[in-house]
């Protein structure tokens, strides 16, 4: 984390990453604006993810905007490390279970009015609408992968790969959970055709090369 100050009007139009600039996330009163580093990564993930616009809709704030528009007292806001956004045709949920895949740890789910509160709080805390119903999870936590060879029995997850496989490099595999010597040899080819190590074994570069 590295919370930096700014100047709108010096500094406003600087590039803060691909596509986010300082003057997003001023505040509505006051020159100057914090913000935290691992705040505008979590949000261009976002927006590369889902290939639409982020609008900004509350960045910065200082304690005095954020106690007059009814804000928790210490809010994120007033730390340059929290931003509330809106993306155009995408649901809050889905937004929400993306950035949770991040890592991220502070997220805000807000259905009723259709935005999402992202932060960079250190202790996890998720939450939906106005309400602040907490939730343990928006679906988006990562899955451990098992590690699969020819011979191995775990059919949901051969049955993944084969799916993979088929889309991926056209194997015209049955999809079936059987990891076989067919599967074996459409796991060694689509490996070789990636460049990784063909040993027929589906590992974490396998697996994130299929898009898994």
């Amino acid at each position: 984390m590295a919370v930096k100050k700014y100047s709108l009007k010096k500094q406003g139009n600087l590039a803060l990453s691909k596509n986010f600039k300082v003057k997003e996330f001023a505040c509505k009163d006051g020159d100057t604006i914090l913000i935290d580093s691992d705040l505008i990564t979590y949000l261009q993930k976002i927006r590369d993810h889902f290939g639409k616009p982020v609008r900004i809709t509350s960045g910065y704030r200082t304690v005095a905007y954020n106690a007059k528009i009814g804000g928790a007292t210490g809010s994120y806001h007033t730390k340059g490390q929290a931003a509330d956004s809106v993306i155009s045709g995408v649901k809050p949920d889905d937004i929400a279970k993306y950035a949770e895949s991040l890592g991220c740890l502070g997220i805000g789910s807000y259905n009723d009015d259709m935005f999402n509160h992202i932060d960079t709080r250190k202790i996890k805390f998720y939450w939906r609408n106005q309400s602040c119903t907490a939730v343990s999870t928006f679906g988006g936590g990562k899955t451990t992968k098992p590690t699969l060879k020819k011979g191995v029995v775990n059919v949901d997850w051969v049955k993944k790969l084969q799916t993979a496989l088929n889309t991926k490099n056209k194997s015209g595999l049955k999809v079936d959970g059987d990891f076989g010597a067919k599967t074996d040899i459409a796991v060694k080819a689509y490996q070789k055709a990636k460049g990784l190590l063909v040993d027929g074994i589906v590992g974490n570069k396998t697996w994130a090369a299929l898009g898994l």
